[in-house]
């Protein structure tokens, strides 16, 4: 499943999505949490960025992104293979793949022109050379030839980064009293992992300490006697030193070498940035990546959006997930009035206790390296015909929510002058063909309203069309549409295919680079037969 923000429940009372929410007061429901996926939702963040760019932080320059997928001789996921990154002889960046075999490429944090870097991806499942040019594919699969091999039991380290000031308490006791669950639950995953916890806690300059290390241990209970030992006290004055804690946490914590790593920087303020230290969030961000450290943010407490900028940064560069603490207040799970448009995240998942965060993303790393993959529910938005609404009205919130979904999740920067085109549906049988015309013409509707991107001139379609000797049902084909678009003067497309299914149209919707044929992001929608024509 992909998991969505809390910006985009619909159909329920969900969280805030504005930065600087204040909380409710605590109910009896407890700490709750909910996250965005800032590589996933990779274009809105990009846009969330650019909106408070305006806040203190320090640049990582992101918005230009190659993503490489490491994979073993049968297709798994390779974790910690060595990566080098070289614009002819000068090495740009080097570094390790996560658990799910990911290195992302950032050609502008390294401040290079060149339009051609050299790749080398070494490790037990064997080496692979190739070249990346910069207006290539937004993603890039390097087989080796070796199937990989993984560690029994697999060493699996966890650390919390703790802001321990005088507003943490709700949450240190929170972490105090699950730790044993989550310890629990933990060791029954498989692969079976030797699982370490450690802790950096923090302060700022004039409270009791700065920077408190816990190392690293297997001995649960030596770290529930050293967990007992921390309260909340000092600050008052918002901003801490989450950097100096971040510094302890990359070179005084001794990271295992060949299994996962993983954090968990939780406060509710945002870090000092005017100290003037010379080691600072971004390097400790291009720091944990390199060795492949999986950073995962929690903001509490109505973190204002300085802090949230700056653990969203932290979080999605080093592959890790924004998550968002709630006290009670209701969310996409809880469900809500019934509408006409829903949006289903997976199981409908989106808050759950903070125990519960930690276990599951904890469980998804690990579960690259199963060879039972995690099960997935699926993601889709669902149209219902009721009374009280016209069929177009639905229809247009439904291909508004799943344009922005499109948008949302490109991993190519999709901006507002981006020259697009909308294709016309393509009707998985003759029946069908009406249907899809109509839903099409709703589809291009809701993006003119929109304005998400610059829409081009549709009208020569079809002598476009002639020229490529295609039919209509040739822009299924992703290669065709693409070429249909460079016609048609579009750098991405949105293109579609209608289906029946259950009594129900399915309507899947792609985001098309032109240049490279690439889907950039996928839509599903199940749509009433009663809103068909």
């Amino acid at each position: 499943m992909e998991e969505f923000s809390k910006d985009r429940a619909l159909g329920a009372a969900g969280t805030s999505a504005a930065p600087g929410r204040t909380s409710a007061p605590p109910s009896a429901s407890g700490l709750k949490a909910g996250f965005s996926d800032d590589n996933a939702q990779f274009n809105y963040f990009l846009g969330f960025l650019e909106e408070f760019g305006d806040v203190p932080n320090y640049a990582l320059a992101i918005a230009e992104r190659i993503t490489l997928k490491i994979q073993d001789s049968a297709g798994k996921p390779v974790p910690n293979a060595r990566i080098a990154v070289r614009a002819g002889t000068r090495v740009l960046d080097q570094g390790l793949s996560y658990a799910d075999g990911t290195f992302r490429i950032y050609p502008q944090v390294y401040d290079t022109t060149a339009e051609k870097l050299s790749v080398r991806v070494e490790g037990p499942s064997g080496t692979s050379s190739l070249d990346v040019t910069r207006d290539g594919p937004r993603r890039i699969v390097v087989k080796l030839d070796r199937p990989r091999a993984v560690p029994a039991p697999l060493p699996l380290d966890v650390l919390f980064v703790l802001d321990t000031t005088g507003s943490m308490g709700e949450e240190i006791e929170r972490l105090r009293d699950t730790i044993e669950i989550v310890h629990a639950n933990i060791l029954a995953m498989t692969p079976k992992p030797a699982v370490r916890f450690g802790m950096v806690l923090y302060k700022d300059r004039g409270d009791e300490y700065v920077t408190r290390v816990v190392p690293f241990t297997s001995d649960l209970p030596a770290f529930q006697a050293a967990l007992a030992e921390v309260y909340a006290a000092g600050g008052g004055d918002t901003p801490e030193d989450l950097q100096s804690a971040l510094e302890d946490s990359i070179q005084k914590m001794d990271w295992n070498k060949d299994g996962v790593r993983i954090g968990f920087v939780i406060t509710d303020a945002e870090p000092h940035l005017d100290y003037g230290q010379k080691y600072t969030y971004a390097q400790a961000a291009k720091d944990a990546r390199a060795r492949a450290i999986r950073f995962h943010t929690i903001g509490t407490g109505g973190l204002a959006v300085e802090g949230e900028y700056v653990l969203r940064q932290l979080a999605q560069f080093t592959e890790g997930k924004y998550i968002f603490l709630t006290y009670g207040e209701s969310g996409e799970s809880e469900g809500g009035s019934p509408g006409s448009v829903s949006h289903h995240t997976g199981a409908n998942f989106q808050t759950d206790k903070l125990e519960a965060i930690v276990i599951r993303f904890v469980k998804e790393d690990l579960a690259n390296l199963s060879d039972v993959p995690l099960s997935m529910d699926e993601d889709y938005f669902e149209a219902t015909k009721i009374p009280e609404e016209e069929r177009d009205a639905t229809l247009d919130k439904l291909f508004e929510e799943a344009l922005k979904n499109l948008t949302d999740y490109s991993t190519f920067q999709v901006q507002k002058d981006t020259p697009a085109a909308v294709l016309p549906l393509v009707p998985s049988a003759a029946d069908l063909a009406a249907n899809a015309e109509y839903f099409g013409e709703r589809l291009l509707l809701s993006a003119v309203k929109a304005k998400t991107f610059k829409l081009v001139e549709r009208k020569s379609l079809q002598s476009v069309l002639e020229e490529l000797e295609l039919q209509l049902s040739g822009l299924a084909d992703e290669k065709a549409a693409a070429r249909a678009g460079e016609l048609l003067g579009a750098d991405i497309l949105v293109t579609g295919s209608v289906f029946r299914r259950d009594g129900k149209f399915e309507i899947f919707l792609r985001l098309v680079r032109v240049s490279t044929a690439e889907v950039l992001s996928v839509a599903r929608a199940r749509v009433d037969a009663k809103l068909g024509l």
